[in-house]
């Protein structure tokens, strides 16, 4: 009945990334029995979903115009289906 704690690790808080770039969205999870998998979100938008560690998901940053915030989410499960969020958020240059 504990929820799997989840961190991202990669990009970083803040981060400005370069437009038309495949980034590695990369979170760390743990649990008190398992993490069954971590999924990945960009905008509320579903990119991926990994089941082995390290968690990772590549995202490209849109090519749209300088400047745009995104909002990056993790989520984990555990066998149990107990879950936990991390979000941070980057910008595009």
């Amino acid at each position: 009945t504990i929820a799997p704690t989840v961190s991202i690790t990669n990009p970083v808080n803040g981060a400005s990334l370069n437009k038309n770039t495949v980034v590695n969205i990369a979170a760390q999870a743990t649990d008190n029995v398992a993490v069954s998998r971590v999924e990945f979100y960009v905008n509320n938008v579903l990119k991926c979903s990994d089941t082995t560690s390290t968690y990772s998901c590549s995202w490209t940053v849109p090519g749209k115009k300088p400047g745009i915030t995104y909002t990056i989410m993790t989520k984990a499960y555990d066998s149990s289906n107990n879950s936990s969020t991390s979000t941070i958020s980057v910008k595009s240059k």
